[in-house]
């Protein structure tokens, strides 16, 4: 759609006739009144960081994934695209990343399962389950011996959504072995990774998806904020060195099978290199 000249013109003059630093306080003010979902914090993790909020465990998240559930269960029941997310509202870019995140998990899942009529899956960050109902979509006959590990507030809605299954909001999960392993959109909010991954790959008998992560190439590792227009509240997560975690995942016996571009790059304000969310399948060589 074309601009009205007449408009152009006149924001125009009006730009001309404010002076610099009143135009300065007012970009201000309007970007404190909507900040960026996105916005770079630094090459560290701030060790204050996570007391300012709840972060994840706080109901607003819930009171969202609660909103979107059924109509989620529809889509997921339904013959076409996979592109409904309980996490997140829907748009063009997140429909089409959803839709390339389930199919990254549908095939990590038949990788792990491949003639077999069972397997064991941790589901790490796993929210209320959801993935749980994506995979009996994907394999109706398969016997899923599902474990999700996620915080108080989601598991304990989860456990009520799928009372046959465990929900956990601790470690105690990592003390037995998996045949399968996901972790989706949540490695990265973990302040020490490369520790998540370590005892990830210590439950893993057989692959594990580290999936829709943010990842760059050329720069180092960095921390951002993410506060979703949805949510009230927001956290810190990493961008991740593509090859720094390729080296982490296989210095703690993790082979890389095959590596996934999921279409979607959220933009970082102030970040020094933009991101692509990215998913990476691995093998557990113990």
């Amino acid at each position: 759609m074309q601009s009205d000249p007449q408009s152009s013109s006149l924001r125009t003059v009006v730009r001309s006739l404010v002076p610099p630093v009143v135009a300065d306080v007012y970009r201000a003010r309007r970007a404190a009144r909507n900040p960026a979902e996105w916005r770079y914090v630094g090459p560290d993790w701030p060790a204050n960081l996570e007391k300012e909020g709840p972060g994840w465990n706080e109901r607003s998240v819930l009171d969202a994934y609660v909103r979107r559930w059924p109509a989620f269960v529809r889509a997921v029941d339904s013959p076409g695209p996979f592109r409904a997310s309980p996490e997140a509202r829907n748009s063009i870019q997140t429909e089409l990343a959803h839709h390339n995140a389930t199919m990254v998990f549908g095939y990590a899942l038949a990788c792990a399962t491949r003639k077999r009529d069972s397997v064991s899956m941790l589901d790490w960050g796993g929210g209320i389950g959801h993935y749980l109902l994506i995979a009996r979509a994907l394999v109706p006959n398969l016997n899923i011996d599902y474990v999700c590990r996620d915080l108080p507030i989601l598991a304990d809605h989860g456990a009520t959504l799928f009372p046959e299954v465990t929900f956990v909001a601790d470690d105690q999960c990592l003390e037995r072995q998996y045949d399968f392993i996901l972790a989706s959109a949540s490695l990265h909010y973990s302040s020490d990774w490369r520790a998540t991954i370590a005892k990830l790959a210590g439950a893993a008998a057989g692959t594990v998806l580290l999936t829709r992560l943010p990842t760059v190439q050329s720069v180092p590792s960095y921390v951002f904020c993410q506060r979703p227009p949805d949510y009230g509240t927001e956290y810190p997560g990493w961008c991740l060195n593509r090859s720094d975690l390729i080296a982490a995942c296989a210095g703690v016996g993790l082979a890389l099978l095959r590596e996934f571009d999921l279409g979607f790059a959220p933009h970082i304000v102030g970040a020094p290199e933009q991101n692509t969310f990215a998913g990476f399948l691995f093998r557990a060589s113990g």
